[in-house]
């Protein structure tokens, strides 16, 4: 019962906090203006221009990144049974950003495609570093080695991303990238990183089964008849989906993917059945809310959504804690 009234609540705030996006931002519209902007487009009416091409591409945009960073955390961390392992420890945001700063490096103004697939790529080079360093054994090991190996390799990917950056002069082009943000999303990324997303918590979703065994420990996997090294594999895969084209979206967003999933836990449970399912629908409420406290903050300038993220998920991990559930 609690569970289901935890999903439920879950879905109504999310409606209510994705039609408020809509509305609320430096320039505050009327609910009446939200609706004609969709059943009675006016490509002559500014306000229906701002709440199409800006806003609704913005919400959808901090949904699918929420849902993608949150459901990826939570993946991570049931499989290295490691409370504070997200993307962004292994490395993957890391790769990701280096991707970005390269696209930028030999295009100032690169496509939707490029600078997505990029993106994508440089999380893929981590992932495989990753994979090649630790000769595919360390999964069954240790995997507390896979997290360290993957905190060292982010911080060697930032050290270069951060060195492109200077030697191309591109503090101006990408720093949108390394502060994070949806605000610059546009429908033709969307398109491009939508269905990737989607796949990306399809496939979270179809091994929740699994994560839950793994969690449990490598023996009651195998004894089970899983394998270990096998579910591991199928995570990283989605996991890279996620947070690589959610970082070409809105930037290395981090601490998100850490935080969620233990606040849904104290709801529903360690079954990652529900676990998954949660964080995707908490996350997704989690950066919407935190966009739109990024626009009435400090109107009309926008608040980093990485610092409003931090702002409110430091006190939920204290409160996570004091709980003794980190």
């Amino acid at each position: 019962m609690k569970k289901n009234w935890f999903f439920f609540l879950l879905i109504i705030l999310l409606i209510i906090a994705t039609v408020s996006s809509l509305k609320y931002g430096a320039i505050e519209n009327s609910w009446q203006e939200v609706r004609d902007s969709f059943l009675r487009f006016d490509t002559t009416n500014q306000t229906h221009q701002l709440i199409y091409y800006l806003r609704f591409p913005r919400t959808i945009a901090s949904l699918a990144v929420g849902a993608a960073f949150a459901a990826s955390g939570a993946l991570m961390q049931g499989i290295t049974h490691n409370p504070i392992a997200d993307s962004g420890l292994l490395g993957i945001n890391a790769g990701a950003g280096l991707g970005l700063a390269l696209a930028f490096a030999f295009s100032t103004t690169p496509t939707p495609f490029v600078t997505i697939l990029s993106s994508f790529i440089g999380a893929a080079i981590v992932l495989a570093v990753i994979y090649a360093a630790s000769n595919r054994s360390i999964f069954a090991r240790s995997p507390i080695y896979m997290v360290l190996l993957g905190a060292a390799i982010g911080s060697f990917f930032t050290a270069l991303s951060q060195s492109i950056r200077l030697l191309f002069n591109l503090n101006q082009e990408i720093t949108f990238w390394f502060v994070g943000g949806s605000g610059n999303v546009t429908w033709p990324q969307l398109k491009v990183a939508l269905p990737v997303i989607l796949v990306g918590l399809i496939g979270s979703w179809l091994i929740t089964k699994q994560v839950t065994l793994l969690e449990m420990g490598d023996e009651t996997a195998v004894s089970l008849g899983k394998k270990p090294q096998r579910i591991r594999e199928k995570s990283m895969l989605c996991v890279l989906l996620l947070a690589g084209t959610a970082v070409s979206l809105v930037g290395t967003i981090s601490f998100l993917g850490l935080i969620v999933p233990h606040v849904v836990r104290f709801f529903v449970g360690h079954d990652y059945r529900f676990v998954i399912p949660a964080a995707t629908l908490f996350g997704a409420l989690f950066f919407v809310v935190a966009d739109i406290g990024s626009r009435l903050f400090t109107p009309p300038l926008e608040t980093p959504v990485g610092v409003i993220i931090t702002l409110i998920g430091v006190p939920l991990l204290l409160i996570q804690i004091r709980r003794g559930n980190v």
